[in-house]
């Protein structure tokens, strides 16, 4: 059976009777303001679990699309997490029927959800009113109550002042030793990857794989870090004119690693994933080839004969620059992108700040509010 509204596991209990169950489906609404968060959860899981950002992008497309300006349809990631939070003593029925149309509720559900909301509301608002109440005085007649101390009723109860959600983890988990770690780390695999081609002769670069890591775990600009630094310290032995004017390849492909998974969504599923490193082959092969051309089109690397062959086949040596390095940049850029894709899944949800990145098997992984990683 279908579950209506997305209400699975909330049952009767003796603060709901009959004439709460909607439409006769047997989907009894919540009475308190925790309840309504679990339905709202429920009803979330139940159209895929799509991310507290990815509900407030589909909130602003419907305002916009209402004719809200811009400024009026703005809303935060943080403030769509706040209505799923529990220990609310307060909730923003418009907000929540835009959440819910978000996930898929048509409008007959949207009516469900607005009792739900008001019920909830005012089931939560006569608790403490209840808790408040004086109790009976044993004498046959009560003490009367002081004119400066009124009962406080469900509309005089004050709502507690908003308290800013705590980020589910800490970034402090990657500041001090562990973040040097690895950052250091991220720099020796770029340098193993550099040795490994020098050894073999490849006509990939595999520099990169560390600069990707960073970049998607800790943020782009960890990702600069890395790279700049692999590039300094591979010129001790390659020499400064052959190894840092390169740097500025590797900073250009750890930024659109890091941007892509972090802000741009690229990383959500495999299919997207690949686009992206195909992305980051691109604007590694635009910067990469007029630093090329400006050393003589030749840094005594594998991808050399490449360029020869098609300077003879085209007769131009920046075009032969140009789709020598796309081919090398395509599956050098494929295996460092997707090898930082096993090392960063293998890091706990928690740990990766923002980033969203597809699980093995071609789905995305959950999206849960995180805290951002350092930078």
């Amino acid at each position: 059976m279908k579950r209506p509204y997305g209400i699975s596991r909330l049952s009767l209990t003796p603060a709901m009777d009959e004439t709460q169950v909607a439409g006769g489906t047997g989907a009894s609404r919540p009475t308190t303001l925790d309840e309504l968060a679990l339905a709202l959860r429920e009803l979330r899981a139940d159209a895929g679990d799509p991310s507290y950002a990815e509900i407030a992008r589909r909130v602003v497309l419907a305002r916009r699309a209402a004719g809200q300006t811009e400024a009026e349809a703005r809303l935060a990631r943080t403030t769509v997490y706040d209505v799923f939070r529990f220990g609310r003593r307060r909730v923003d029925t418009e907000l929540v029927l835009q959440i819910v149309r978000a996930l898929g509720v048509d409008d007959e559900g949207v009516g469900w959800w607005a009792l739900a909301c008001r019920e909830a509301r005012q089931g939560t608002a006569a608790a403490p009113a209840a808790l408040a109440a004086p109790a009976p005085d044993p004498e046959p007649v009560p003490a009367p109550v002081p004119e400066a101390s009124p009962v406080p009723t469900p509309e005089a109860v004050p709502a507690p002042l908003p308290v800013p959600d705590p980020p589910p983890a800490s970034s402090a988990a990657w500041t001090g030793g562990l973040l040097l770690l690895v950052l250091g780390l991220c720099v020796l695999g770029n340098l193993a990857g550099r040795l490994l081609v020098s050894s073999l002769g490849l006509t990939v670069h595999l520099d990169m794989g560390g600069t990707a890591v960073a970049a998607m775990l800790l943020g782009p600009w960890w990702g600069v870090a890395v790279g700049v630094s692999t590039n300094a310290l591979g010129s001790l032995v390659d020499g400064v004119g052959s190894s840092m004017p390169f740097a500025v390849v590797n900073a250009a492909g750890a930024l659109v690693w890091g941007y892509g998974v972090r802000r741009w969504r690229l990383g959500r599923t495999l299919p997207r994933f690949l686009g992206l490193n195909l992305l980051v082959a691109v604007v590694c092969s635009l910067v990469a080839v007029p630093v090329l051309a400006a050393l003589g089109g030749s840094v005594g690397h594998g991808s050399d004969q490449i360029v020869d062959n098609l300077r003879a086949a085209v007769g131009s040596p920046v075009l032969a620059l140009l789709g020598a390095n796309l081919v090398t940049s395509w599956a050098d850029k494929m295996i460092s992108g997707f090898l930082a894709l096993v090392v960063v899944a293998s890091v706990p949800f928690a740990l990766r700040g923002s980033a969203v990145l597809p699980t093995l098997g071609g789905a995305p992984a959950p999206p849960h509010p995180r805290a951002p990683a350092p930078g």
